[in-house]
């Protein structure tokens, strides 16, 4: 069994393909043309456990076909099985996408599985479930919006069968902590280090932040990959979440915790927050802090997520998201010895 990746050296897609590598003969991997991307594939390659299988395409999501040599299609017309895309979140207007497709089309795969994220849902309030897609949400950020037009082009076609994976925020891993880059709680790990000065019995007063969800990249990359290779239907959504609903501010009460800081205490609305950094002079507060100005709308939802296909597809096995409080200890220590 043989797979084309793209997007393999990002976060998820580094589990991902060792993972595969278990299952098949060969991995292909888009390369993007430049330096920086062949560093980071053969650095990649390194780790990889079975990587004397990897082996790089020349490839460009911004290209029709991707750029790939059309005698490298044609030679492995039908003998690749499955397509991962994983670089979805990066194309701003879906046509990379659409290039994927024609590319999967072209080498007849049996399956193309699209990594979208929960952040389709934009400013949804209520239960946005997995069969749930375009319900006339507003989508706040760039991100958003680019997510939910590369999802949306996977969806108008009916070429290729599809299956796509809508991941929560992910974060470390749950057994080593590893991450490669900072996003979701990590933006606010410098406030807590430095609100641990306090005194603890203090509360932190904060603006009601509303719920979160956050899985770890090992969960998604093995829940993914057991997923892709069920038989059965496509056109298929899976959340990639955990079921249990927490607030951003019990998520960064584990962690203030780990910090020795004051508790967070919601007590404010949080048009409160919004009210504050409107004033001339205050928008430089957050990003001082090492908070972005949009990390509130990357971190929390207005909506909740059911994941009913992902728990049939995950019955029998021991694929599970871990309880955010059992394994906090660990993301907050790789943080503290490699990131500050």
């Amino acid at each position: 069994m043989a797979y084309l990746v793209s997007g393999a050296t990002g976060w998820i897609g580094r589990y991902l393909v060792p993972e595969l590598l278990k299952r098949g003969d060969e991995v292909f991997v888009v390369v993007r043309p430049g330096v920086d991307s062949a560093y980071r594939f053969d650095r990649c390659v390194r780790e990889w456990v079975g990587g004397d299988r990897v082996r790089a395409v020349r490839g460009d999501l911004d290209v029709h076909g991707l750029g790939i040599d059309p005698d490298w299609l044609a030679r492995h017309r039908g003998s690749i099985e499955h397509v991962f895309h994983l670089a979805g979140g990066h194309d701003a207007t879906g046509f990379g996408t659409r290039h994927l497709v024609e590319v999967a089309e072209r080498l007849e795969v049996r399956m193309l599985h699209h990594v979208s994220t929960v952040e389709v849902a934009g400013a949804a309030e209520g239960l946005y479930t997995e069969d749930m897609f375009d319900i006339g949400q507003v989508l706040l950020t760039p991100f958003q919006r680019a997510a939910f037009e590369a999802e949306r082009a996977v969806r108008d076609q009916d070429r290729v069968p599809w299956r796509i994976y809508r991941p929560a925020i992910v974060i470390g891993h749950s057994r080593t902590g590893e991450i490669d880059r900072i996003t979701g709680p990590y933006h606010f790990f410098r406030l807590l280090r430095m609100a641990a000065q306090l005194p603890r019995l203090l509360p932190l007063v904060v603006p009601k932040l509303g719920e979160t969800n956050m899985v770890p990249v090992d969960f998604v990359a093995r829940a993914l990959d057991h997923i892709a290779h069920l038989p059965g239907r496509s056109a298929r959504t899976y959340h990639l979440v955990d079921p249990r609903r927490q607030t951003a501010a019990d998520v960064l009460n584990l962690f203030a915790d780990q910090a020795g800081a004051p508790r967070l205490v919601e007590v404010m609305p949080k048009e409160t927050l919004e009210l504050f950094l409107r004033v001339p002079g205050a928008s430089w507060v957050l990003p001082r802090l090492g908070v972005p100005r949009d990390v509130l709308e990357h971190s929390e939802f207005g909506c909740w997520f059911d994941c009913r296909n992902t728990t049939i597809a995950l019955a029998g096995t021991d694929i599970v998201v871990p309880p955010l409080a059992a394994y906090a200890p660990v993301i907050w220590k790789y943080w503290i010895e490699n990131w500050v």
